[in-house]
């Protein structure tokens, strides 16, 4: 595939990195429609698009989902970022014809996949827009804002889902805030807690590679063995054999 199978009109309309969101923000839809070696394709071109060439080892041969991610990863080589964004939207719109990527609206984040990760920041207008006075503690962990979670954070909403059916932990590890992870977690909130998908924290720390999320919700007892709705846990989800070897101590 190249990215010529993706029309102009479609790429030119928009910035590359808004329609790159937005197809990551509809492949969640249709995920579990397809077949796995378009999920491992679509991986490997979101990873090198997010991170460039891989950078991380080799996973054992008794990790084979985990192995084969990181050879779809791996085997794109010096890709440069942009192409692989390219690519990226290219293989979405392949695999479902309908889609017309002008006609998505942009999603505020996503959770986790075990075949498609991705954290897509909320656009930092899209919280400006609101009024001092009508930001609560999610905002406030979205934006990054510790000194006002702290004066805004209750009991009552430690372990709430909001509309988009997370927790305050899962959109702290979503961000790899790890000094608000770490106040949500002193302050008692619930470290299984579980999105409108049964995924708990650890699944989006373990999907997205946030080593130091991982350990703070290790030691706080969070379970490693515990399974999404789709019958996942953490270690099925794990970005890398490094992640996976963590989670099993």
């Amino acid at each position: 595939m190249s990215t010529s199978d993706f029309s102009d009109s479609d790429i030119d309309t928009e910035p590359i990195d808004e329609i790159f969101s937005k197809a990551a923000e509809h492949l969640q839809k249709i995920h579990n429609s397809l077949e796995s070696t378009d999920l491992l394709e679509i991986y490997g071109l979101y990873k090198q698009a997010t991170c460039g060439r891989c950078n991380t080892s080799k996973p054992s041969l008794f990790n084979m989902q985990s192995r084969s991610k990181w050879c779809a990863w791996n085997d794109l080589g010096d890709m440069s970022c942009t192409d692989a964004k390219n690519l990226y939207i290219a293989k979405v719109k392949a695999v479902d014809n309908n889609w017309i990527p002008n006609h998505e609206s942009t999603s505020k984040c996503k959770t986790p996949s075990s075949w498609v990760v991705h954290s897509i920041p909320q656009k930092q207008e899209e919280i400006e827009q609101k009024e001092e006075h009508e930001k609560n503690a999610f905002d406030y962990i979205k934006e990054g804002n510790f000194i006002q979670l702290q004066k805004s954070l209750t009991v009552e909403i430690m372990d709430n889902l909001d509309e988009n059916g997370m927790g305050l932990i899962h959109w702290a590890t979503d961000r790899n805030a790890v000094e608000i992870l770490k106040y949500l977690i002193d302050n008692g909130v619930d470290v299984n807690l579980r999105d409108s998908e049964q995924q708990t924290a650890l699944h989006y720390a373990a999907s997205c590679g946030h080593v130091d999320c991982i350990r703070l919700l290790l030691d706080a007892n969070a379970d490693p063995a515990t399974k999404d709705a789709d019958g996942q846990s953490s270690l099925d989800v794990a970005d890398n054999n490094d992640i996976y070897e963590l989670l099993k101590t």
